[in-house]
């Protein structure tokens, strides 16, 4: 009967998709939040988005949690979560560029 709940607690786990990593995730970047912001302000944001993309790469490097990822779920988690978080800050920046665009501001 322990072997069968501890067989069942390792295929939950193995099934879940865990991450063992968490990922800085960033958000939409709104029309709204385009139209407000002055140029200055974008390329702030621009920054920030581009310090989070350095992060992702960072986090994605192989340590002890690549590891643990790997013998709960074979990495599929991991590698979920690096996915969604490159997804959408890519997205952010270039949305971004393509305000500060609108806004003229890469040629100032």
């Amino acid at each position: 009967m322990q072997r069968l709940l501890i067989s069942a607690l390792l295929a939950g786990a193995m099934v879940s998709g865990c991450a063992t990593k968490r990922y800085p995730m960033m958000t939409q970047f709104s029309e709204e939040e385009a139209s407000a912001m002055t140029c200055r302000e974008l390329a702030i944001e621009l920054g920030r988005a581009e310090q989070a993309q350095a992060q992702i790469r960072d986090t994605a490097r192989t340590d002890w949690r690549s590891a643990a990822g790997f013998l709960v779920d074979f990495g599929i988690g991991n590698a979920m979560a690096r996915s969604d978080a490159d997804k959408a800050v890519t997205r952010r920046i270039l949305d971004i560029r393509s305000a500060q665009g609108d806004k003229s501001c890469l040629s100032q």
